[in-house]
């Protein structure tokens, strides 16, 4: 039985805090290859707030149909059930020494701090009720900033004191999803 592959990229990815309180989750996509062409997206989420922008469209709405609709993430904040897709150029410097900064329209995004290195696999993941096999380098990083209109948006990835190698921010890279 084979694997039906739709995405092959990286998906970034952090959630920030002040204190205990989620401020801000960002999405950054960079689409090497997919079922809907490749491209850039950065989809920002904050109370009251959920964003796409993205070249080209049709591609930003696929990835948060597919994917970010169902990341857990999404469910500390109230807002509206559908984004905004706003048409933006997307550039991503991405490596797996120096961290991400990623920017579309008046979103700029930074990570850094790099804590570890690993592969990991999913198989059976379920989105949607839809099984995807997930694969990528995981590189939990110590910092994270957003700035939306040149503002920084406050708040901090938080790590886990019992796992010095985890955070909630993180570069996914070498990231293919394939439904089973």
């Amino acid at each position: 039985m084979g694997h039906e592959l739709a995405f092959i990229g990286a998906n970034p990815a952090a959630l920030l805090y002040d204190g205990d309180r989620p401020t801000a989750f960002v999405s950054v996509w960079q689409v090497d290859w997919s079922l809907e062409g490749s491209g850039g997206a950065i989809v920002l989420c904050r109370p009251g707030e959920l964003r796409v922008l993205c070249d080209p469209p049709l591609l930003g709405r696929w990835l948060f149909d597919t994917f970010v609709t169902h990341f857990g993430e999404l469910n500390h904040f109230e807002g509206p059930a559908r984004p905004s897709v706003e048409q933006a150029p997307v550039k991503i410097d991405l490596d797996l020494v120096a961290g991400l900064t990623a920017s579309a329209g008046d979103v700029a995004v930074r990570m850094s701090g790099i804590l570890d290195r690993r592969r990991q696999l999913e198989n059976g993941l379920r989105l949607g009720g839809v099984p995807w096999s997930l694969s990528h380098v995981y590189a939990p990083c110590r910092t994270a900033r957003i700035e939306v209109s040149r503002s920084v948006v406050p708040g901090l990835p938080r790590l886990e004191d019992r796992n010095p190698v985890s955070s909630s921010a993180w570069l996914a890279v070498a990231e293919t999803w394939a439904r089973l």
